[in-house]
């Protein structure tokens, strides 16, 4: 790996690290293994929802009436996301997410397995309600206002991570989303952290990137936007220069490797050999959801195959430019290939 694992700590713990164990672990799998060019599976956990789309027709939208638009359903989740792109690059991948015992929640699980990815960790919550997700986009397919509802996250308890503590301990990389309970977030940064696995958290959106900021140091991989950068550091960050600048003072609070994104003007990384500034594919966006979980996926593949940071990033920008010019959350096509070709478009 490019990236540094946190040494393996075998004795040591404390009492006071060792979290109360709640709630209901099912029986989990064997370790998924690797991928068929043996680099290690990756464990995702965190969101997987049911996503209502809503984009205006109009030239404009008006505000408080009824605007004519094109409505899209399918399924979501930014874990859940990350996922399927990471399967359909083929990487080992396993989710660990929560849904309720019902239509939705069916839907769902059956969609991200016939992606290719191991569903055999998810859970079913009987009387819950499966995560949803209503966007509303403009004309030009950019967001203007998203509202989630993410409490079944809930239900991914420390106790569901103790049971899956073998999967954890052999994954190439652990990638959390944000919306995952803080005692759960604690319980897996403590069990990777002892087995020396890397671990990425995914900021999710703005309201949820103070509840992450403790949990920063020691990270493998940190992906915020400009916006989110700018939240953790209390101050504005802009320009390119910001954003570089930002990378750089993140990467003080012991991240191996951040990279700040910045929408149509690409990426910006830092690594303890270096920064610098990947341009953004120019594309007539679509859709802009799920961009950045494929950012996110791309990054992880270039990092898992021991890319350089520059190239990692530009396999991500790849994946996200692909991701926009669909109206699909995860497109269902996307592969290793496709993101090469599109480099040099």
């Amino acid at each position: 790996m490019i990236f540094r694992a946190p040494a393996p700590v075998e004795h040591g713990i404390s009492r006071a690290d060792r979290l109360p164990v709640t709630g209901t672990a099912p029986d989990f799998p064997e370790p998924y293994g690797s991928g068929e060019d043996g680099t290690p599976g990756v464990v995702v956990i965190g969101a997987a929802s049911f996503d209502l789309k809503g984009r205006v027709l109009g030239d404009q939208v008006v505000e408080g009436s009824s605007n004519a638009g094109a409505l899209t359903a399918g399924v979501g989740g930014v874990a859940r996301n990350i996922a399927e792109n990471l399967a359909r690059l083929d990487i080992a991948t396993t989710l660990i997410a929560a849904v309720a015992d019902d239509l939705l929640g069916n839907l769902v699980i059956q969609t991200t397995a016939r992606a290719g990815v191991n569903i055999g960790c998810m859970l079913t919550i009987p009387g819950a309600r499966t995560g949803a997700y209503l966007g509303l986009l403009t004309p030009q397919g950019d967001l203007l206002m998203g509202i989630d509802d993410m409490r079944i996250v809930r239900c991914i308890t420390p106790r569901v991570l103790e049971g899956a503590r073998s999967l954890l301990r052999h994954a190439g990389m652990v990638i959390l989303d944000a919306n995952v309970p803080l005692r759960t977030l604690r319980a897996a940064r403590r069990i990777c952290r002892v087995a020396g696995v890397p671990v990425c958290i995914e900021p999710v959106s703005l309201p949820l990137v103070d509840r992450i900021v403790p949990f920063l140091s020691g990270l493998a991989l940190f992906t915020p936007n400009r916006a989110e950068a700018g939240t953790v550091l209390g101050r504005q960050v802009e320009t390119i220069d910001d954003a570089l600048t930002a990378a750089l003072d993140l990467r003080e609070r012991d991240i191996d490797i951040v990279v700040v994104t910045l929408g149509g003007g690409g990426a910006v990384y830092a690594t303890s050999q270096g920064s610098g500034h990947v341009p953004a594919i120019q594309t007539d966006v679509v859709d802009e959801s799920g961009a950045g979980a494929a950012m996110t996926a791309g990054i992880v593949y270039g990092l898992m195959h021991e890319f350089p940071t520059d190239e990692a990033v530009a396999l991500g920008a790849s994946a996200a430019s692909l991701t926009l010019l669909s109206p699909e959350t995860v497109r269902g096509d996307i592969s290793l290939e496709q993101i090469y070709a599109h480099l040099v478009v």
